[in-house]
């Protein structure tokens, strides 16, 4: 009784903790031997059960669960129930005419708290049973239950609605994204139905991949005022395509200086967004230092902070008493400036300072100060920021005081994003003094990894050596593995991960497993090799079980940590093989005599586009392909011959192709790029939003991107000279399709104007065109020559910096160099990397630029700049340099392991996994 009295007090994290103490204790025994009125006593901590326990309860032990739970809890049947069903075990009731509201509305309910894929099959049955309903004659209590599937059902669904209902609707916080296409059609209709304003604007966020000039031209210039208003743009704009912050960027600022005369307001809101070249023109030294207490404060990025240091150093010597004044910008410090100062201060102090700069410290800047403590191998670490010490080198991590590890765990588990973005060698460093703190301060047992220790690590225990990993509990894992399908699975762990899953005393061999064991491990199913996953009977892997392991794949891969996890720690192609050998059972023929199958847009829905070949998709449905097109073009990595076999088979319905409408363009995606060159240049591709969209593109053949810019162009009656900042920032990949001529005529000033969105993207131009792109830049109109910029306007540059000419890489000093992000170094062709850069330029690099060197670039430097690139990785470490090459997860072969002796820890994990 005191369980169920007092568990309505405890919250989940408390349940499951409570659940698995429960489960470690001998007195409660197996599930399957529990009595009913234990159970009855415990019902409430049911769901909290690990899954792999849940599915022990017997079939005469699941009644008392579900008659009682199900009178209290649950509405009408099985209530929440209904969202743990397969979606052909549904299907024949939501094809039922009519549909029970009862029904729909408890799917669409489990929808929006996640417990249903809103991107999945049953998802598509739900929108196909709710669609032909007149949305504004549903009560609100029902349309609010739809919130997670508004953006599947779409404009079609939500075009009945006033703009006023509709805009209460769509500005609750937590809904999810439209496409394109979807939201372009329904900020539409707001905007003409309604004064629509800046601050409501930005509470639309769903709706803003649909931006266009025509919603900005009209928004209601209102007055803003306050902070409020800029908190919501200054949180927004980051989170933004480039090309779109740049649209939203400009309106914003002829909204505030048509509305506002409250200069802070402007600052607040507009300039930590700011363009350096535009910085340069309206800040000097003179008005920072006047008006400090206004932009100390200001978010400054890294590119602006440098700057701003340096216009006010030269119009006051900065010293060690004024530069914490400085606030933000003092994060733009120089390494010489830094230098100056440790000759005339104690250098604790100065640690301590830099160590808490507010906004982090920029990888230069930590580099030099890394320099100077190797000086001084005496100085006491302890006080520092944890963040900054969690980067320091690992030998200076060693010399950490356990209190002052303790505060780095605890800020790594606050902040694991950022500890997924650390060099491998750094995060098994950090995993592995875990263990040693943890195991001072916690009293766990040495030599085994048990159910407490694991809780402790959380998600470090995957990025542990293979060795310690290996002492793990198995019957605590097992508990445990609801808490690891959330953690970040780094490449190098995958075997021995696997091994643990596939051993005797958990899971056993993938060949024996059962239905139950896939949905068991869910997304962890892909630590196993192709090898073991082909090895899992195709009868386990129904249509249904593959979706809900995809399902949880894409849910962790859309999640904060699952995005860098993806982009950090995961090997692309392996990925790619695992999920295909997953699928086969669904896209392929079983056998011989059966027929190869012809997906549904279900089935499209329950895998993903890229899964079925060309020739499968060709034999699509007509319908069943329209119902698809929009979600089959959002698939970035659909093959050329995919999507030319579905363009070439949807162009009737899409014809005649020169009246596409924009919303229409945008519903193709991906599939505008097969489109032929004469249909391109009909095709009206000149609404901003739809050119923004069609920039970031990344498929496009230099013919077709020629195509698609001379329509633009025509039909804009425009010259090359006349494109402005947002146009150029719009174009994106598509500047890519100018001739050298008219890359030599772009505006100086404007495209200076355009390269801070423009600095995240790989442009697929060719040497000569990105030459010509930097040429331009370097005018006096733009930043000037070469010689003369700072490390500022290379990082506001940004991956443009790769066009630099030979000559000019190879004259840049190291504060340039500093000033290259590494998204630049890495597209430098590998050829001119070891011509341009020496190997004191390659010495000069910090972490984060020596780690993106590529695999054919490394192949292609000497033995002295591999030297100096070794260095550089493992900052000046002899002991850890490498002595092969540690590529990129998204190109490592399998040779690779044999040569990436990372460090003294990777050495000894390399022989023992050698020795199996």
């Amino acid at each position: 009784m005191a369980i169920r009295d007092h568990s309505t007090e405890m919250k989940s994290p408390q349940k499951q903790a409570f659940v698995k103490r429960l489960l470690q204790s001998s007195v409660v025994g197996d599930v399957p031997s529990w009595p009913p009125y234990f159970l009855s006593s415990i019902l409430p901590l049911l769901p909290h059960l690990p899954v792999s326990q849940f599915q022990q309860l017997t079939s005469d032990q699941l009644p008392v669960y579900y008659t009682r739970e199900t009178r209290a809890l649950f509405f009408n049947r099985l209530g929440v129930l209904v969202c743990y069903l397969k979606p052909e075990e549904l299907r024949p009731f939501l094809l039922a005419s009519p549909v029970s509201s009862a029904l729909w509305q408890q799917l669409a309910l489990c929808v929006s708290e996640g417990l249903i894929s809103a991107s999945g099959r049953l998802s598509l049955w739900l929108v196909q049973a709710v669609r032909p309903l007149n949305a504004s004659t549903l009560p609100t209590p029902a349309l609010a239950t739809l919130r997670g599937l508004l953006p599947q059902l779409g404009a079609s669904f939500l075009q009945s609605l006033p703009s006023l209902q509709l805009l209460d609707l769509l500005t609750q916080p937590g809904l999810p994204s439209f496409s394109p296409a979807q939201a372009f059609q329904i900020l539409s209709k707001i905007s003409q139905d309604t004064n629509l304003t800046m601050d409501t604007l930005c509470r639309l966020k769903p709706l803003l991949p649909g931006l266009s000039p025509a919603v900005l031209r009209g928004i209601h210039r209102s007055e803003i005022s306050g902070t409020t208003h800029c908190q919501c743009w200054s949180t927004l704009l980051p989170d933004l395509k480039p090309a779109h912050r740049a649209m939203l960027h400009r309106a914003l600022q002829e909204a505030l200086a048509s509305n506002s005369r409250n200069f802070t307001v402007q600052l607040q809101c507009l300039l930590p967004f700011v363009p350096l070249r535009e910085l340069i023109e309206v800040l000097d030294g003179e008005t920072l230092l006047r008006d400090m207490s206004l932009y100390r404060d200001l978010p400054w990025s890294p590119q602006q902070a440098q700057l701003l240091f340096k216009r006010t150093h030269q119009s006051e010597i900065i010293t060690r008493d004024t530069v914490e004044d400085l606030g933000h910008i003092a994060g733009g410090m120089s390494c010489d400036w830094l230098k100056l100062w440790t000759n005339e201060t104690d250098f604790s102090e100065l640690l301590q300072f830099v160590s808490e700069l507010p906004g982090g410290v920029r990888p230069a800047l930590r580099k030099c100060v890394v320099e100077e403590l190797r000086k001084r191998p005496e100085e006491d670490l302890d006080g520092i920021s944890p963040w900054f010490a969690a980067e320091l080198p690992v030998n200076l991590i060693e010399s950490l005081s356990n209190t002052s590890l303790t505060a780095v765990l605890a800020h790594i588990q606050l902040h694991f994003v950022d500890f997924l973005k650390l060099p491998r060698h750094k995060q098994m460093a950090l995993a592995e003094k875990a263990i040693t703190v943890l195991g001072n301060s916690q009293g766990l047992a040495e030599g085994e990894l048990r159910g407490a220790s694991m809780d402790l690590l959380g998600p470090l225990l995957p990025f542990l050596d293979r060795d310690t990993l290996g002492l793990v509990d198995r019957w605590a894992l097992g508990l445990r593995l609801d808490e690891l399908r959330g953690y970040c699975l780094p490449w190098d762990i995958l075997k021995d991960m696997a091994a643990l899953l596939t051993g005797r005393d958990l899971l056993g061999e993938a060949s024996a497993w059962t239905v139950g064991d896939v949905e068991l491990v869910g997304r962890l199913l892909f630590t196993l090799s192709p090898k073991q996953i082909n090895s899992i009977p195709l009868v386990v892997l129904s249509a249904d079980t593959v979706e809900e392991v995809l399902a949880g794949q894409w849910r962790w891969e859309n999640s904060d940590v699952g995005q860098v996890c993806a982009s950090q720690c995961v090997d692309q192609h392996g990925q790619r093989e695992r999920i295909h050998s997953l699928i086969r059972g669904v896209v392929r023929a079983q056998s011989r005599r059966r027929k190869v199958p012809v997906p549904s847009c279900g089935d499209i829905r329950g895998t993903f586009p890229s899964a079925w070949t060309a020739n499968q998709l060709s034999r699509m449905a007509g319908e069943e392909l329209r119902q698809c097109a929009e979600v089959i073009g959002q698939d970035a990595s659909l093959s050329p011959d995919r999507r030319r076999a579905l363009w070439v088979k949807l162009r009737q319905a899409y014809s005649p192709v020169r009246g596409l409408r924009p919303e229409q363009v945008l519903g193709l995606g991906c599939l505008v790029t097969e489109l032929g060159e004469r249909e391109l240049q009909d095709t009206n591709l000149t609404d901003l939003g739809v050119l923004a969209y069609l920039g970031a593109l990344t498929d496009w053949s230099p013919k077709k991107m020629r195509a698609a810019v001379v329509g633009v162009m025509r039909k804009q009656k425009l010259k090359v000279e006349q494109l402005g900042a947002v146009e150029v920032a719009a174009l994106g990949h598509l500047l890519c399709g100018f001739t050298l001529s008219e890359i030599n005529r772009l505006d100086p000033y404007n495209l200076s104007m355009a390269t801070l969105f423009l600095r995240e993207l790989a442009l697929p131009c060719s040497e000569q065109q990105m030459e010509a792109l930097t040429a331009r830049l370097s005018s006096p109109q733009a930043f000037g020559p070469v010689s003369t910029w700072g490390p500022e306007v290379f990082t506001e540059i940004g991956t443009l910096a790769a066009g630099l000419e030979d000559m000019v890489l190879s004259a840049l000093v190291q504060e340039q160099v500093e000033g290259l992000i590494p998204d630049a170094i890495a597209l430098i062709p590998p050829t001119k990397m070891a011509v341009v850069f020496s190997a004191v330029q390659l010495s000069w690099l910090n972490v984060e630029q020596a780690w993106v060197v590529t695999e054919k670039q490394w192949a292609e430097l000497n033995s002295g700049q591999r030297h100096a690139l070794g260095l550089a990785q493992y900052e000046g470490d002899v002991l850890l340099e490498h002595r092969g090459r540690n590529v990129a997860p998204a190109t490592r072969s399998a040779d690779s392991l044999t040569v990436c002796l990372l460090s003294l820890c990777c050495m000894l994990w390399q022989l023992s996994y050698n020795t199996q």
